[in-house]
């Protein structure tokens, strides 16, 4: 591809496609991947961006954090609030952090995320898993998934986790899903935003009066090198609540409806269930609920596959087209749980998603036992009027009507 020069480059030529169709993204990808890898659009809030959206160049851009900083990652380019970007991040919030200051914050947590100290929550989940079927088998008539056990499972642990008592856990849960529903008004998403800021004070401020045994409580008394402060012990639970919550609930609801349209993968993932240690990332690689495109901003002029990107410029790393190259995966666009893949679906490079362990927890507990429970399930709902989240930070099903013939224990 001809390089370009971003002084005279005409304006934006493209809108950032969003027309998921449902689990594969816009089809639009297919020919830009070959013909445009590194295209020009302006995004929903009016944000020129250039959009990257091959497998290569997404590692190229997420794996670089010298030319490509944080800063900026937000969903401001979705959310219709452009002017938040350039600002000083939020203190704690460790994704729109670049160096140092994110390698304190992240090595801090990288502990508290390890695949030992989560499996340490795997009976409280089974037990969760267990209740919400069995709370689905006393309901009658169509029952809606996401909201009924989509939501509420997640929630609950990333409660646990974070020590949030009780009887505080659907105030939080109601407040952080207003937070990423691009249904409401900028006003209203911020009011949202406010609501949560204020419950996480309160909540930091009484583990320091009272501290338990969840990570809020440890990271307070057993501070490595430098002690975070309040502020960054607020912004780290209000961020780990959002990464925690919205995103597994969307893609076990998503993850049920894509099974049931492969039958054949649903069979072998009840007969073995074992099949779910690939399962689980070949689904998270399918799905890519991380949509429309994960922001970082230029910090010097530097080419992207023949494209030249000055400093200062946005780049949007679209994760669900990246995770369908047909150059890198073999079958890019089947559903294959025994597939085992370096996918990008929870990010690449120094901001991978430091909670991928627990997704993969629930995931792997909650799919198979939903399927080997729930003898019959099905969505009643006609395809044609399922209305999933185009428009969404995180991609999903608003409402997912299901049934089934029986509930075995």
């Amino acid at each position: 591809m001809k390089t370009t020069n971003s002084d005279t480059m005409p304006p934006p030529v493209g809108a950032l496609p969003q027309n998921r169709c449902p689990f594969n993204p816009d089809p639009k990808y297919t020919a830009l991947r070959v013909s445009e890898p590194v295209f020009r659009v302006s995004t929903p809030a009016g944000l020129d961006v250039w959009l990257v959206s091959g497998y290569e160049d997404a590692r190229t851009v997420l794996g670089d954090n010298i030319n490509f900083s944080s800063v900026d990652a937000s969903s401001s380019h979705l959310m219709g609030d452009p002017e938040a970007l350039g600002g000083t991040p939020p203190p704690g919030v460790l994704l729109r952090y670049d160096g140092d200051d994110h390698a304190r914050l992240r090595l801090r947590l990288a502990r508290e995320f390890m695949i030992k100290r989560i499996s340490r929550l795997e009976p409280f989940i089974r037990e969760l898993v267990t209740e919400h079927i069995d709370h689905l088998a006393h309901k009658q008539g169509p029952v809606d998934l996401y909201r009924e056990f989509g939501l509420p499972v997640p929630a609950l642990v990333i409660s646990e986790l974070l020590g949030v008592p009780e009887d505080d856990r659907e105030t939080f849960e109601k407040a952080t899903a207003a937070q990423v529903d691009l249904s409401l008004s900028l006003e209203e998403r911020q009011a949202a935003a406010a609501a949560s800021a204020g419950f996480f004070a309160g909540l930091v401020a009484a583990k320091y009066e009272q501290p338990g045994d969840d990570l809020i409580s440890r990271l307070i008394q057993e501070p490595a090198g430098r002690p975070l402060d309040f502020a960054e012990l607020t912004g780290l639970s209000m961020l780990l609540l959002a990464a925690g919550h919205d995103t597994t609930a969307n893609m076990i609801t998503l993850g049920t409806h894509a099974l049931l349209q492969n039958p054949d993968q649903a069979v072998k993932m009840v007969n073995d269930p074992s099949i779910m240690d690939t399962g689980v990332d070949e689904l998270i690689r399918y799905l890519s609920i991380i949509h429309n495109g994960v922001l970082r901003k230029a910090t010097a002029d530097v080419t992207i596959n023949g494209q030249l990107i000055r400093a200062g410029e946005h780049v949007a790393v679209v994760l669900e087209s990246a995770n369908r190259d047909p150059r890198f995966f073999e079958g890019a666009d089947t559903l294959d749980l025994e597939r085992s893949s370096a996918h990008v679906g929870f990010g690449y490079g120094p901001h991978q998603c430091l909670g991928q362990h627990l997704a993969r927890l629930e995931l792997r507990i909650a799919l198979p036992e939903l399927f080997r429970r729930l003898k019959g399930l099905r969505v009643v709902t006609p395809p044609e009027e399922i209305r999933f989240k185009n428009d969404m930070v995180v991609y999903g099903i608003h409402e997912l009507m299901i049934e089934w013939d029986e509930v075995v224990a």
